[in-house]
């Protein structure tokens, strides 16, 4: 029976038909109900999290389209600028991409392999860190190892009373896909990985042998031995050893020693095409700390304050006695301080006089200069507008309703004067006359109108000015009777009532409002640009928040309609870190390489499906520094028969010998570094066009403590300067007619008088 069964799945087999020769897997979490641990997947878990392939349609992909990456001072203190460096590099590589469906059908424009081979680091058992964070980046944005899931092993049971591996039977699924589109009799799913063709042998152990817990698995080889295996970035980085009884078996791909990356290859962009397609329409999540701009709103009054009369409240008053003048204001943050403040004041009585009549008493003024010890306050607003140039905040940029300001304001003091003075000229003695002026006040400071959006609105939209009005408001009325101590026969008084007016504003708007991690049908947004963000300084702690704003085209009812999307950063989206990874004393001899985190989000799955979903921020990369690392098995128990295991480096194809890690060159830069500043600090400056004058200048460039002159030169072994640009070394301008096209890799060093240097790595792509 059982042999029967194993005879026709070979049948079945044959018969499919072969497809075309390229081929990508989708990453994402293992929630199917096939995919466990004994069957072999994913026995190099990311930090403890099982992943598995996905089938189509099933995928996880990234939904923001600029992430942020960092490096702690754990990476920094190994690797120093080199490293870097290296990993910057690896970030351009992708940023070069433009969206993923400009490219032909066949991505024709990238090389099915992109494998090189430095020699002299493959001799020295040496792993470029550039194609390793590569890899990385690649798993990141939803890739999973292409040539680890060709074959799969999908059932695994027994059969009969015979002991195993007899009685063993499997299903093998594909898990492999061509991602360039094929004729209707032709299958999508893949053997084919960059035009390697893959088989399958299914390694079956019984018992668990492995620290990894799996029991069988259905392991792929090339079919045609000569040809390249492992050729996707995608594939890996370093191998992962089938142990048994401490003897390997065979290894789950990867870049191996002294290789290295030129770039993608056409399988891993079709791998991006496939996950980031504007066609490809998911109902997915917006991500965590995402605000989704919603705008199909009923119509709302908004009125405008007065500006004037906010400031000084928000001057004087803590957050507490404000938010009570102001009921929801939101205020992010607050400080105060002691300030002396200087305030004359006219002070006015009634008085008698010598030789006025009995009982008549008269107005009279005194000038009052006091000095006060006052607490002030700065205070940082969430939801309260002017106009873009007299925003109160810079935390929250949204469309803005119109405002009106003025850098100066007036106050009119309406004065009653009720007194014999009062009155015109031959008036009887005695008459009692009331006499209204107003004195106007001129105010050096920033008056107009001002708004506060309700604390469920982000932003308003269809704006319409519904009444315009100008707006009296009168202060606390002042009143002078009679002196103490004197009688005011004639009802003498005088008050003084201070009125400011500005114009109001009432607009009838449409409030946007902005709910978190909002699902809905969403295209796929083409491309990731990463973007490096140190922390407050280059070896600091402090990562200051940002934001990103961006639109996304969502589906609803067959129809596309951009939605704005606003995501706040509080830590990078990608920490780039290195720790000791080699692991404790009991485990097999090696080295880890690296480790790194990443989040799933299926919870917008749909009829029980594992997909699709996304990967969420944020995500740690962490290389190992655990430094040279040697193996002995005894008898062989010394240094000379020791296996050199793993080291981390940067090399290229050039002659420039490989730079390891960690190098007391690299840290030297480091300390110099925290001292000069250069502008741009690489590694891309503006491209060049053949034939065309080119010319650029860094600027901005200092040494901290450093003797002038500053001079410019190449670094040793660094590659040149187009043909054509020269490079000049007191002012470190690049000009000239360049006159060959390529993409031109260099190294630059800034000294200054005291020899004190750094290296920066710059490249110019002329094209054309």
């Amino acid at each position: 029976m059982a042999q029967k069964f194993r005879n026709f799945w070979v049948a079945v087999g044959l018969m499919v038909p072969v497809g075309m020769a390229c081929g990508s897997a989708f990453l994402g979490p293992n929630n199917e109900a096939y995919q466990i641990t004994e069957n072999g997947y994913n026995p190099n878990d990311l930090d403890g999290l099982p992943t598995g392939p996905k089938n189509l349609g099933e995928e996880y992909r990234r939904v923001t389209p600029v992430m942020f990456y960092t490096f702690d001072q754990n990476f920094i203190d190994y690797f120093g600028t080199n490293g870097i460096d290296a990993v910057d590099r690896a970030f351009e590589v992708f940023n070069g991409l433009t969206n993923v469906s400009s490219y032909t059908p066949g991505l024709f424009e990238f090389p099915m392999e992109a494998q090189r081979v430095n020699y002299q680091a493959q001799a020295l058992f040496l792993s470029d860190l550039k194609s390793a964070t590569m890899s990385i980046i690649m798993e990141q944005l939803g890739a999973a190892q292409p040539d680890r899931y060709v074959w799969t092993l999908h059932a695994r049971w027994h059969e009969g009373d015979v002991a195993c591996p007899a009685g063993q039977n499997y299903t093998v699924v594909k898990r492999n896909f061509e991602p360039i589109s094929s004729d209707l009799n032709q299958l999508q799913a893949s053997s084919y990985v960059n035009g390697t063709l893959y088989s399958y042998k299914i390694v079956e152990f019984c018992q668990t042998p492995t620290p990894y817990g799996w029991l069988a698995d259905a392991v792929e080889f090339n079919v045609d031995p000569l040809a390249t295996p492992f050729t996707a970035v995608a594939s890996g980085f370093g191998s992962m050893p089938y142990l048994l009884g401490g003897t390997a078996l065979t290894a789950l791909g990867g870049l191996g020693e002294g290789y290295y990356y030129t770039g993608l290859t056409r399988d891993d962009v079709g791998t991006l095409r496939y996950l980031m397609r504007a066609s490809n329409v998911n109902l997915e999540s917006a991500g965590t700390n995402v605000l989704t701009y919603v705008t199909n709103t009923t119509a709302e009054i908004l009125p405008t304050a007065d500006l004037a009369t906010f400031i000084e409240n928000a001057r004087v008053s803590d957050p507490a006695t404000l938010t009570a003048l102001y009921p929801g204001l939101q205020i992010a943050g607050s400080s105060s301080y002691l300030t002396n403040v200087l305030t004359t004041n006219t002070v006015f009585y009634v008085t008698n006089v010598p030789f006025a009549p009995a009982g008549m008493a008269v107005l009279r003024s005194a000038t009052v200069v006091t000095t006060n010890i006052q607490r002030h306050y700065f205070h940082e607003f969430l939801n309260a507008y002017i106009t873009p140039e007299y925003q109160l905040t810079s935390n929250f940029q949204v469309p803005l309703v119109p405002g009106h300001t003025t850098t100066n304001y007036t106050i009119n003091n309406v004065i009653t004067n009720i007194s014999a003075e009062g009155c015109p000229p031959l008036t009887p003695a005695g008459t009692v006359c009331t006499n209204v002026t107003i004195q106007t006040e001129v105010f050096n400071s920033v008056g107009g109108d001002f708004y506060i959006l309700p604390t469920n609105w982000c932003a308003v939209g269809n704006v319409k000015t519904q009444l315009i009005q100008v707006v009296t408001l009168e202060g606390e009325t002042f009143t002078v009777t009679n002196a103490p101590g004197t009688i005011n026969t004639n009802e003498v008084s005088f008050t003084v009532t201070p009125t400011l007016t500005y114009t109001q504003y009432v607009y009838q708007v449409n409030p946007v409002l902005c709910p978190e991690d909002w699902a809905a049908y969403r295209r796929g947004i083409e491309r990731v640009q990463f973007v490096r963000r140190d922390y407050d300084s280059l070896i600091g702690e402090f990562y200051y928040p940002t934001n990103s704003e961006y639109t996304i085209i969502t589906v609803t009812n067959n129809q596309d309609y951009p939605q704005h999307l606003r995501r706040e950063v509080f830590r990078p989206d990608i920490l780039i870190t290195a720790r000791d990874l080699s692991g404790g004393p009991g485990g097999p001899s090696g080295a880890g390489t690296l480790a790194r985190s990443i989040e799933f989000d299926g919870s917008r799955s749909l009829n029980g499906l594992a997909g699709p979903g996304t990967i969420l921020n944020p995500a740690v990369i962490t290389f190992s520094k655990t430094g040279p690392m040697m193996g002995n098995s005894f008898p062989l128990m010394d240094e000379a028969t020791g296996i050199p295991l793993f080291l981390w480096a940067s090399y290229d194809g050039s002659t420039n010998a490989p730079v390891v890690y960690p190098n007391g060159t690299s840290v030297t830069e480091l300390e110099n570094h925290i001292l000069i500043r250069v502008t741009p600090s690489g590694p891309a400056l503006p491209d060049a066009i053949l034939g065309v004058e080119y010319s650029t200048l860094f600027t901005g460039f200092s040494i901290a403590g450093g003797t002038a002159p500053f001079t410019w030169s190449f670094a040793p072994a660094s590659g040149g300067l187009p043909p054509g640009l020269t490079l000049n070394p007191a002012t470190g301008a690049i000009s000239g007619v360049p006159t060959q096209p390529n993409i031109y890799d260099f190294t630059l060093r800034l000294s200054d008088a005291n020899a004190r240097s750094i290296d920066l790595h710059y490249s110019i792509t002329v094209t054309p």
